[in-house]
């Protein structure tokens, strides 16, 4: 069964009194336990395309269905809640600078009616699942970038979503952190038995896919026959160099 199903998607950013076509009728299916890759330069539409199938952002035109249901109908927070999507940003800065690690991974298990303290007990194995339980009493603004990523990721999976989205999991400067993170990643998708989507402008983060594709003009390209990242196309001057 299809777990996402992108139909015909389009989106556009304003840029001045111009409008930027970022996604230009994109069609795509994520079954239960896939993972894709999906390569693109910077600002090629990347990271619209996962915050589109994450739900946080609306397309212009086409239909997100989530397990055959159309996204914009289902009951406002139902992607977030514990059998939806999660989406992990490799960007992501802290907007708190006295919140505790523990405390940061927890808190979306209080929206269903958990107690602080007991998400916080709950927030444990999963901290050390992703090897982010020594930090769990440090302040979020306190982390490196790598222990800010496993720890988005804790709050990501705390929820237990079916649908992983990794959004640059590539920014790491130090290679051994960055082979250790598509480890972790994988290995938790098969454990979780999550669908995993990782968005990256690096391709050594999609070796290993079951799909992978590119993004270019608005447009996913699929893998050939032997599944490789198909090489990025030239780009047509349509201004998809300035998505982000």
């Amino acid at each position: 069964m299809t777990l996402l199903e992108l139909q015909t998607v389009s989106k556009g950013l304003q840029d001045g009194a111009k409008e930027v076509v970022v996604l230009d009728g994109v069609t795509v299916e994520i079954g239960h336990g896939d993972v894709v890759g999906i390569h693109g330069e910077r600002r090629s539409g990347k990271s619209t395309l996962l915050r589109v199938m994450a739900g946080i952002e609306t397309p212009d035109s086409g239909s997100v269905c989530f397990e055959g249901q159309d996204i914009e109908r289902l009951p406002r927070g139902r992607l977030w809640r514990r059998d939806g999507v999660a989406l992990v940003r490799g960007e992501w800065r802290p907007t708190s600078s006295d919140q505790a690690v523990r405390e940061y991974v927890a808190l979306p298990l209080t929206a269903g009616g958990v107690t602080l303290a007991e998400a916080e007990v709950m927030a444990g194995p999963v901290l050390e699942r992703v090897g982010a339980l020594k930090w769990a009493h440090l302040a979020t603004d306190r982390l490196s970038m790598n222990e800010r990523l496993r720890v988005e990721l804790a709050q990501a999976l705390i929820r237990g979503p079916q649908l992983l989205l990794v959004d640059e999991p590539a920014v790491l400067v130090n290679p051994k952190a960055s082979r250790e993170l598509n480890v972790l990643l994988r290995e938790v998708a098969r454990e979780l038995k999550l669908a995993l989507v990782i968005a990256s402008e690096d391709v050594t983060p999609l070796r290993g896919v079951d799909r992978a594709m590119s993004l270019s003009d608005g447009q996913l390209h699929t893998t050939d026959s032997r599944k490789r990242v198909v090489p990025f196309p030239e780009r047509r001057g349509r201004g998809s160099a300035r998505a982000s």
